[in-house]
């Protein structure tokens, strides 16, 4: 395929948090929801990649309104933030991303984030991380509730677009079952897991969600992905 943007994915992908999601997640459905325990393929299926008013009515409550649901979204995300400032040391972006992300900017490669979480968590991140350095934050697509969240294909749409490239030459990255099948649905033309923790791999292979490979960090990432380009 001729490779014209990259799509990544942020929690989980380009920063290795989703132990800090999943606790930040335990302890409000235990709060609002007690007794309603969260097993790993219920972690995999039904929160990772998943936009917050899906996970609060599955686990809480159909029944809970748009205002609930907003309410106890910015509580679990000011919870989640609160949970990465108090370790400090975790706050760094995943092994050998700088240098990718440092080695595309040069080569002006069209790049931008596609993340099922809120704008309050994607200010953090862009203080955080000084993400600036790379990406356009106007052209990152976060969850702002104007689309189906993962694993509907909307979010990939809508960041091609916003790269001004087809989905068919783009190549994402992701480390959430959700988000691997919308990027398959969405007809991306590159899609490779990353699975620091060799946790989902068997999943993500067993249902070809990640048919350009699995990746464990960046190290050497952006070398062997344009020798196969070449």
């Amino acid at each position: 395929m001729k490779l014209n943007g990259i799509i990544f994915d942020f929690n989980g992908t380009m920063f290795q948090d989703s132990h800090l999601h999943e606790q930040a997640w335990i302890d409000m459905i235990q709060k609002y929801s007690p007794g309603n325990g969260l097993t790993e393929t219920e972690i995999l299926t039904n929160v990772h990649g998943r936009t917050n008013d899906k996970i609060l009515r599955h686990f809480v409550s159909s029944e809970l309104t748009d205002e609930e649901v907003q309410k106890l979204s910015l509580e679990k995300e000011e919870h989640y933030r609160k949970l990465c400032l108090n370790k400090p040391e975790q706050l760094v972006l995943t092994d050998g991303l700088i240098e990718v992300l440092d080695d595309l900017k040069e080569r002006k490669l069209p790049l931008t984030i596609a993340t099922a979480t809120i704008k309050e968590n994607v200010d953090f991140y862009f203080d955080t991380f000084a993400l600036d350095r790379w990406f356009d934050p106007d052209k990152v697509v976060f969850d702002d509730g104007s689309f189906p969240g993962k694993p509907e294909p909307d979010i990939f749409l809508h960041a091609a677009r916003k790269l001004g490239v087809p989905p068919e030459e783009c190549l994402v990255i992701e480390d959430a079952y959700s988000g691997l099948r919308a990027a398959n649905t969405a007809n991306i033309g590159m899609i490779i897991a990353i699975d620091p923790f060799f946790k989902n791999r068997e999943t993500f292979q067993k249902e070809n969600l990640c048919k350009d490979g699995v990746i464990t960090d960046f190290h050497g990432f952006t070398q062997r992905l344009f020798a196969e380009q070449a």
